[in-house]
């Protein structure tokens, strides 16, 4: 998808619909990062959710019980299905039965159970809604809660450990914490030329708009030589430098950026790499709509041009036209 909504929006529409229709059938939605989703609806009336991605194991190692204890203790962890990582379950049954109004009752009865009924079908749309935000937004959870891990370690004071995974290919993220403040490290690729300048001119105005935000983090352009960078991960002194990459820094203050909201603040991180992605397909597109657009123009006028006939033009003797005789 090139979505960068944080709710997959084919699975927000497909979980709901697999709850109020009580449908047995099984419905997979493939991301980006070779990422994979799949929803399945049993006839015992659960609702089976599975999840897996290229690097798993490695953020699943850093924050994977903290994103369970945050977003999925509600839910049953069931048996690992057969090709992914991690599989959760909704009972739907678990749901309210609405009350049935009796012919026999009387008008005060049936006011009263009508009022009932109206209570817990808005109960049973609360949770619905909750289970669809949780099911179809389990790729956002999953990458953005070692990001909010170390946010909540930060603000309790607590140590926070430095973490890396690989987000693509040829491509890490580090992130190292501090007493007060998290400093990240996007690693970032592209082999395509024109991507390449599209991802140059876009990092140069995020680099640059910050001057006319407030409180905006600080953002630059960095290398494997930084100081922060080599003292958490020495490793990186042996990385052979790709002409098609580039290293981009930030630094969050606990103060400034995350004491409050660290959700929307974790979305956006985890989701910087795919953010550059969608806007440089946009570029591209906007780029290729003009041009399609001038063709057309040019076509246009070529249809409406009038061509004059080519006259054949008689070239006559030098000497014969200058009168001269031999």
């Amino acid at each position: 998808m090139m979505l960068i909504d944080p709710q997959n929006k084919l699975l927000q529409t497909q979980i709901m619909d697999l709850i109020m229709k009580k449908d047995p059938r099984i419905v997979v939605a493939k991301d980006y990062n070779y990422s994979c989703t799949k929803l399945q609806y049993k006839e015992d009336g659960k609702l089976f959710l599975s999840f897996t991605c290229f690097n798993f194991n490695e953020i699943f190692s850093i924050a994977g019980n903290y994103m369970i204890e945050k977003y999925y203790k509600d839910y049953t962890k069931e048996a690992v299905d057969e090709g992914f990582h991690l599989t959760f379950s909704f009972d739907a049954q678990s749901a309210k039965e609405e009350p049935k109004i009796p012919k026999n009752a009387t008008e005060a009865e049936k006011a009263e159970l009508q009022e009932l009924k109206l209570q817990i079908r808005a109960e049973n749309q609360k949770l619905f809604e909750k289970v669809t935000k949780d099911f179809s937004q389990i790729r956002r959870n999953f990458y953005a809660a070692a990001f909010e891990q170390a946010f909540d370690q930060i603000n309790k004071g607590e140590a926070s450990s430095p973490f890396k995974y690989q987000s693509r290919e040829n491509e890490v993220v580090y992130a190292i914490p501090d007493k007060d403040a998290l400093n990240i490290f996007y690693e970032i690729s592209f082999s395509d030329n024109v991507d390449r300048t599209l991802a140059n001119l876009i990092i140069t105005e995020i680099i640059d708009a910050k001057k006319n935000v407030k409180m905006a983090p600080p953002i630059s352009r960095s290398n494997y030589q930084s100081s922060i960078l080599k003292s958490a991960f020495p490793e990186v002194s042996n990385i052979k430098v790709d002409p098609n990459s580039q290293l981009i820094t930030m630094t969050l203050f606990k103060a400034q950026h995350f004491s409050k909201n660290i959700e929307q603040l974790s979305t956006f991180l985890q989701g910087f790499r795919q953010y550059l992605h969608y806007h440089i397909h946009a570029s591209k597109t906007y780029l290729h709509s003009r041009i399609i657009k001038r063709i057309s123009q040019f076509q246009r006028s070529l249809q409406l041009c009038q061509f004059e006939p080519e006259v054949e033009k008689k070239t006559e003797d030098l000497f014969t036209s200058s009168g001269v005789k031999a």
